[in-house]
């Protein structure tokens, strides 16, 4: 079968058919061959010059966000470099980092046009470390991370020659919580002060005013975006979370993309419920949380979104097969079973959200 990682063109059409290791092996070489001696840097943190290569999956590169941008923070513009999936774009651009970031789309090849424009932007400077938070990176991007030419390359997964440094939080796990918290210790940044500027970020250039605070006081958004494991929000639940939760409160449906809103036409115009236009994976939707005490979640792609880059509390609906990605308990957030009682919950969220009201 062909190699996935050379561009489709006759250049390299013949390396395609190059054998797993053939192939390694010619990576290893381009990029340099035999690692280098260095000597471990024990105060990493002060390491001035960074690029940092963010994960595509979009939960995990929310959850990792509030890192980038504390780096981003406390370096000069030119002394820190994003490399970012371009779908994430709309996202950094939120957070003011779209200058700082260079964007690639997947899959990433070798011998493509994208491909060298960001070998080339990579090398014009001269960097300290590359942080690789990818975990199933292909040897292009380990390619680019050894391009850096940083004397420190550390990353999740262990890939000798490209990487030197392997990250190893206290548990030893591949939990991205806790590497993040791994991260946050290492280069000596307050959790908290992290996802405050984040919000803070996204705030800056917007003002809310009190009229649109009002409207929306007794309007709870309901995220209809599937979960990330198990079934998919049924018709008769988002009937069933609407009647418990009226006539107290009146809820807004919005998605990742215009089809998760269609599959519910249906029953939203039976509840006569309206929409929300902006979807989430936009850079309005930092708008539209401010403008709503609460989310109706399942334990989505973007339910990491609302935690840990906008203040909106999360109304966060469990089921077994969260036991594979749990969420760390947040103070801005309250859990219930997925198949529990929903006027239970709705007691539960209604105090919740009034707590701070």
């Amino acid at each position: 079968m062909p190699s996935s990682v050379f561009a489709k063109n006759i250049r390299w059409f013949f390396m395609r058919f190059f054998s797993e290791r053939r192939i390694r092996l010619w990576f290893e070489k381009k990029s340099g061959g035999e690692s280098e001696i260095f000597q471990y840097k024990a105060d990493i943190s002060n390491c001035e010059k960074i690029v940092i290569f963010l994960p595509s999956e979009q939960d995990k590169f929310f959850v990792l966000l509030p890192f980038a941008l504390s780096l981003s923070i406390k370096r000069m513009p030119d002394n820190f470099l994003v490399i970012a999936d371009e779908d994430n774009r709309p996202i950094l651009r939120a957070l003011d980092l779209e200058r700082a970031s260079l964007f690639y789309s997947n899959p990433m090849l070798y011998g493509t046009a994208d491909f060298f424009e960001i070998e080339k932007r990579i090398q014009e400077r001269k960097w300290d470390l590359c942080l690789f938070l990818q975990e199933k990176a292909t040897l292009p991007f380990l390619y680019l991370a050894r391009a850096t030419g940083a004397q420190y390359r550390m990353g999740v997964k262990q890939d000798f020659p490209f990487l030197n440094i392997t990250l190893k939080n206290a548990s030893y796990s591949d939990d991205i919580y806790a590497n993040r918290n791994f991260l946050y210790k290492t280069f000596l940044i307050d959790p908290q002060k992290a996802e405050n500027d984040c919000i803070r970020a996204t705030q800056k250039n917007e003002k809310l005013n009190s009229t649109s605070k009002l409207s929306t006081a007794n309007t709870i958004l309901l995220n209809l975006e599937p979960p990330m494991n198990g079934e998919p929000w049924g018709e008769s639940e988002v009937f069933a979370i609407c009647k418990a939760f009226q006539p107290g409160w009146r809820l807004i449906t919005i998605a990742a993309t215009t089809a998760q809103l269609d599959m519910y036409s249906k029953v939203m115009e039976e509840l006569d419920m309206r929409s929300n236009h902006v979807l989430l994976h936009s850079e309005s939707i930092f708008s539209v949380l401010r403008q709503y005490p609460g989310i109706i979640t399942l334990n989505s792609l973007h339910s990491r979104l609302f935690l840990h880059l906008s203040n909106i509390k999360v109304l966060m609906l469990e089921q077994e097969q969260d036991l594979t990605y749990l969420v760390p308990d947040n103070q801005r957030m309250v859990k219930f079973s997925r198949f529990g009682n929903f006027y239970s919950f709705t007691k539960i969220a209604s105090d919740f959200l009034r707590e701070t009201k």
